[in-house]
């Protein structure tokens, strides 16, 4: 029921701007349908994305006596949202997510912008600012899921946000402090979170040739309050077991150290991520180290055949949409084709935590119809360390507007 309220809230407020459109308002087609105003003060954007996932596992006889994989289909991701300018200084987002049959606000955040000295302000529930991947909206990412390092990264939070730019965009930072509220839209205790990133482009012509490198650096200071800290990670599929699995007793606190690397050379790109996780218990610990230390790392490799390239925008600090220099179907245009090739590692082994390691290898071809159309196909190889190996190969149907 409270689904439907929804989309009857959504659906009334789209046709009363509608109504207003000949006097008020220009509607338009802009991957999304766009509202602006005449006096152009006020924009308004809404979409939403559609994900739908197949996967077909095979375990060695080693791992399969420790998990029991299945074959299997889902909607990964059902959204629609809306967002925007009011009044040329404020900016608000507000995103529903209905796959698994359940409703998730993912984001609902009101930013205020052209602070003096600080930029913008953010306040509501959104992503914390660490990681480039993470950081990437799904749409976008160049395999049809994030890679293993990034189960290290909290995604979307409770909190507040300081941000800005300078040097033309080029020198980037963030600065947040967030409740590990876990998109349920409210929390109360004790933990927190205190978060910081900075972007720096060496390089950015996009003029003639597309060059881009992006080098970014995060920390994070988790504070948990002598909670139980768990770790539960999938290969790079999401209907896959969660071979890695790790309980810590009685943290204190944990601080992450991130670096960013990504180069765009026309149809080329290479992304990469380092993540260190020190995990310290608590005085009343049992364990025997004072701190524990875990990493990740992955590399991505990037190679449009058709001769288009991968979009870095600025204002984002990450991946953006593709545009095909020919739509499928239009002019006999076959759409864009990207090959793509990552490794990642995970450690979860240290003293006497023992949560396991594993490595993937993912090669993935997405096909781009058109900008807001994708067909992706991945393979990925993961090996488990000590409990076996297993072969997935999954598909991806999304629309993303």
């Amino acid at each position: 029921m409270r689904k439907l309220y929804f989309i009857i809230a959504l659906l009334f407020v789209s046709s009363q701007l509608f109504s207003q459109t000949d006097k008020d308002f220009k509607v338009y087609w802009d991957n999304g349908v766009k509202i602006d105003s005449r006096k152009g003060n006020t924009k308004i954007k809404m979409g939403g994305r559609i994900q739908y996932d197949v996967m077909w596992i095979q375990e060695d006889d080693s791992l399969q006596k420790h998990f029991d994989a299945q074959n299997g289909a889902e909607f990964r991701r059902a959204r629609i949202y809306t967002s925007g300018t009011i009044y040329n200084n404020i900016k608000f987002k507000f995103q529903v997510d209905f796959a698994g049959g359940i409703v998730v606000i993912k984001d609902a955040y009101i930013q205020l912008t052209k602070i003096p000295a600080v930029g913008n302000i953010r306040v509501g529930n959104f992503k914390e600012p660490f990681g480039l991947n993470m950081l990437t909206s799904s749409k976008y990412i160049t395999e049809m899921e994030r890679p293993t390092a990034n189960a290290f990264d909290n995604d979307r939070n409770l909190g507040l946000m300081l941000f800005n730019q300078h040097f033309k965009k080029r020198l980037s930072w963030f600065a947040g402090y967030f409740y590990p509220s876990g998109n349920v839209g409210i929390y109360k205790g004790n933990q927190y979170d205190l978060v910081f990133r900075f972007v720096g482009l060496p390089v950015y012509n996009v003029d003639y040739e597309y060059k881009v490198l992006h080098l970014g650096a995060s920390f994070a200071h988790q504070y948990h309050d002598n909670s139980e800290v768990s770790y539960n990670i999938r290969p790079e599929a999401h209907l896959a077991p969660r071979y890695l699995n790790l309980k810590i007793p009685n943290v204190a606190d944990i601080n992450e150290i991130n670096g960013e690397f990504l180069l765009i050379f026309n149809t080329f790109s290479l992304e990469s991520e380092y993540t260190v996780s020190y995990v310290k218990p608590s005085s009343s610990s049992t364990l025997s180290k004072s701190s524990y230390k875990f990493f990740a790392y992955y590399g991505t490799l990037s190679w449009f055949i058709t001769g288009e390239h991968k979009n870095y925008v600025l204002s984002k600090t990450t991946f953006d949409r593709v545009t095909p220099k020919r739509n499928f179907g239009k002019d006999s245009g076959f759409g864009a084709i990207e090959l793509s090739l990552r490794y990642s590692y995970f450690n979860l082994n240290n003293a006497d935590l023992k949560g396991g390691i594993m490595s993937d290898i993912t090669g993935g071809i997405n096909w781009y119809l058109n900008p807001a159309v994708k067909v992706a196909i991945n393979y990925v190889y993961s090996d488990v360390k000590n409990l076996g190996k297993a072969n997935i190969f999954q598909m991806r149907f999304q629309i993303a507007f």
